[in-house]
């Protein structure tokens, strides 16, 4: 219902209570000094307390960022099978550090991703999964909460769990839909759908990737897939 002449005169009273408060508080400064004195030094003390926080988050994230750039080096150079195994779990330590020493920076969110590609590649997906959705419990909004989401999903899809993807992708829709990146999850909706022969919940997905990013890579990938299922 929309509000009625009641309603706003009821809000005009209050701000014109505001008002008269703010007057008579500024009067009330101008008038005592003391009082003067004690909003310049409550004042200060906040912008204290706002400039301290912001030194040390920024200590955080230096700190994040060179054991995330530790663990990097790690992963990326190479030697022998049995240095390369032992790099591996010094850079698998290092992530895992990172993330339970600085869990909200910005290095965290990236070993989170690291951490679970890792596991994911070397075929340990309950870990990779165990990592993606221990981020997702501490940060269901966070920077890269997307991105752990398809991790889940994709988990599943590699053991074979298929019903299970199919909610994880179904939930990850459905909380983010204004990702730039949600054509990846509508399109692996439909190639998990085509897996358990479900052909025409897989041409809707398609469909509605074709009509609604036309002229993208998720576009043509769409139609390539539909020209698989649509008969001629």
């Amino acid at each position: 219902m929309w509000p009625s002449s009641k309603t706003f005169d009821w809000y005009v009273d209050q701000r014109r209570s505001l008002s008269g408060s703010l007057r008579r508080f500024s009067a009330l400064v101008v008038a005592n000094p003391k009082v003067a004195a004690g909003v310049a030094i409550g004042g200060i003390a906040i912008l204290a307390v706002v400039i301290g926080y912001l030194a040390w988050s920024s200590r955080q994230e230096t700190k994040a960022a060179d054991l995330l750039f530790q663990a990097v080096k790690q992963l990326t150079s190479s030697g022998g099978a049995a240095e390369d195994a032992a790099k591996r779990e010094e850079a698998v330590g290092l992530l895992r550090e990172l993330t339970a020493r600085y869990p909200g920076t910005a290095a965290a969110a990236e070993a989170t991703l690291r951490l679970g590609t890792l596991y994911y590649t070397i075929a340990e997906f309950d870990e990779a999964r165990n990592i993606y959705q221990g981020y997702l419990t501490r940060n269901p909004r966070g920077r890269v909460a997307f991105a752990a989401g398809m991790g889940v999903g994709d988990t599943y899809v590699s053991q074979g769990k298929y019903d299970k993807a199919i909610e994880s992708y179904s939930r990850l829709i459905d909380q983010f839909p204004q990702e730039p990146l949600l054509p990846e999850a509508f399109l692996n909706l439909a190639r998990t759908y085509v897996k358990i022969n479900k052909g025409q919940e897989a041409i809707r997905l398609y469909q509605r990737v074709a009509e609604s990013y036309p002229g993208t890579s998720w576009d043509q990938n769409a139609r390539a897939q539909l020209r698989k299922l649509v008969p001629r």
